[in-house]
């Protein structure tokens, strides 16, 4: 086996395996927003929800943080480094809110850092990776959506 070989089986493996980390990280999102209809855990999966949510935002936004510092040798950084503090401080703010408010925002800004990337960092992030943002902001934010049409379910 030559070393291209090696190199390129060691590249789709990691591929594979971000993506399986990345699918199972949709699972905290679906059972939390689905135990979110059972009147004895809708405050806590709620609150579960959108903590998760203000994470994995936080998370995505320091995905940009990791691209600019490596190329801290190749121009003016500011843009990006501050693009990548944004979704912590969304996140942040939305827990402070109640959650009818909260989990919409936190939908929004998922989003939002998703569309950034597709309008100003697409060149800069591989093929692989912008599909699978396509497939998990999509299923984030319907599981964040299914967590906040609960939040109405006392309403009725």
């Amino acid at each position: 086996m030559s070393w291209m070989t090696a190199l390129g089986s060691h590249t789709d493996n990691n591929i594979r395996r971000a993506r399986w980390l990345a699918y199972g990280g949709l699972i905290p999102f679906y059972g939390l927003a689905l135990l979110a209809w059972l009147d004895t855990c809708r405050e806590w999966s709620l609150q579960g929800v959108a903590a998760y949510a203000a994470i994995i935002i936080a998370f995505l936004g320091a995905v940009h943080w990791g691209r600019a510092l490596n190329q801290f040798d190749r121009g003016n950084q500011f843009p990006t480094l501050l693009f990548g503090i944004m979704p912590a401080v969304l996140g942040w703010f939305a827990l402070l809110l109640p959650l009818e408010f909260s989990l919409p925002m936190l939908a929004a800004g998922l989003v939002f850092v998703w569309g950034t990337e597709q309008m100003v960092f697409t060149e800069a992030l591989p093929g692989w990776y912008r599909q699978l943002r396509h497939q998990l902001t999509a299923a984030a934010v319907i599981a964040v959506l299914i967590g906040w049409a609960a939040t109405m379910v006392p309403m009725f």
